[in-house]
């Protein structure tokens, strides 16, 4: 890439069409930092990201112009240049980036393990994306597996604060958790923590494509695995859906198959971003469906069991994720002139034994 800083944009309302933005490097002010980005990971959650930026705000964290955004990813970067006394050059952060090759910051609650973004425009916007973690193996980044904290870490950390949810609610009574897009990261995450439970856990049920049938059932995470076209043939009993796909067809086909039997039904993930034609959410039968937003039930958990005790459950349970996940997924890595390349691959839905990461190392 050239000296310049480079940004690869999307248009907000058409999500194929895209644009690299070039821009001279802009002078540091007092209190910031420089951030280099080193790589970072793009999976079908920062697709989710594009979908439902209006509604989530996601297009605030990094602004762009003339109808096009910036979807953010997860990466990790290097303080390349830093006019704030406790951030040193050098240092290495995990965290929320543009897609491209820089990001100016203003660090503020600066510690060790990392700081806080307090740049103006990202003040009200939901606080776990804007702090960025020291990369080091005390902090929980071990050696060798930076890949697996871009890729897995966001979308895990989501499926570990369904999981909280799910039994901090008593799984709503469900006896049975079906799982839309089974295939997604997010949604074999999910069913990790749910088998992980043991003795007592909710059937697991997965939906997916024909395509990624043999794939969802190859991961031995699922107690059963059905089709899309297949819904109606879901077990009537007591259940939850937790909707990683976003498909309005197949929430429909779930909730009419499952009726009163249906006691929670639960948006997180739109990996089915080109199919939302359907049937009107709060007109089907059932639970009444609901965005699920990972950051309430942190916040909730952090406050009720100690941040100390929280990150202590999270990071056994990632732990214990990353050491099966490379037996499911190879990466996949790409320089960052092919960022299109890449962001069309997973826009058009990526197999979901890969994993893309854009490096500028």
């Amino acid at each position: 890439m050239s000296d310049q800083v480079q940004q690869f944009q999307v248009r907000r309302d058409a999500l194929a069409e895209t644009r690299m933005i070039s821009s001279d490097p802009a002078p540091l002010a007092a209190g910031e930092a420089r951030l280099a980005v080193e790589r970072f990971a793009l999976t079908a959650n920062n697709i989710t990201y594009g979908v439902a930026g209006d509604m989530i705000g996601y297009w605030q964290f990094f602004p762009a112009s003339d109808g096009f955004g910036c979807i953010p990813v997860w990466g990790i970067a290097r303080v390349a240049e830093s006019n704030h006394p406790d951030v040193a050059a050098g240092t290495r952060c995990y965290g929320y980036f543009p897609m491209g090759t820089e990001l100016i910051v203003k660090p503020e609650k600066v510690s060790e393990r990392g700081f806080t973004d307090a740049t103006e425009h990202r003040a009200q916007l939901p606080v776990v994306y804007n702090q960025y973690s020291t990369v080091a193996p005390e902090y929980g980044f071990a050696h060798g597996l930076d890949n697996h904290a871009m890729l897995y870490r966001p979308l895990f950390t989501t499926s570990f604060v369904l999981d909280d949810w799910l039994a901090d609610n008593d799984d709503f009574g469900a006896e049975a958790v079906v799982i839309g897009s089974a295939s997604s990261k997010t949604g074999f995450g999910l069913a990790f923590m749910l088998k992980r439970r043991g003795e007592g856990a909710p059937t697991v049920v997965g939906l997916t494509s024909p395509a990624n049938r043999a794939f969802v059932a190859g991961l031995g995470l699922y107690d059963e695995v059905l089709t899309y076209d297949e819904a109606d043939a879901l077990t009537q009993r007591p259940t939850a859906y937790v909707d990683m796909a976003g498909n309005r067809s197949v929430l429909s086909a779930v909730h009419r198959r499952l009726a009163d039997d249906l006691v929670c039904s639960c948006g997180v993930g739109i990996t089915h971003w080109d199919a939302r034609d359907g049937a009107d959410p709060a007109e089907l039968p059932g639970a009444k469906p609901t965005m699920f937003f990972a950051p309430t039930q942190i916040v909730k958990r952090n406050e009720e069991l100690g941040p100390v005790e929280y990150q202590r459950r999270i990071g056994d349970a990632t732990g214990a994720f990353f050491a099966q996940v490379d037996g499911w997924v190879q990466v996949e890595e790409s320089p960052g002139a092919e960022i299109a390349t890449v962001y069309q691959t997973v826009l058009a839905g990526a197999a979901p034994d890969k994993g893309y990461v854009v490096s500028f190392a």
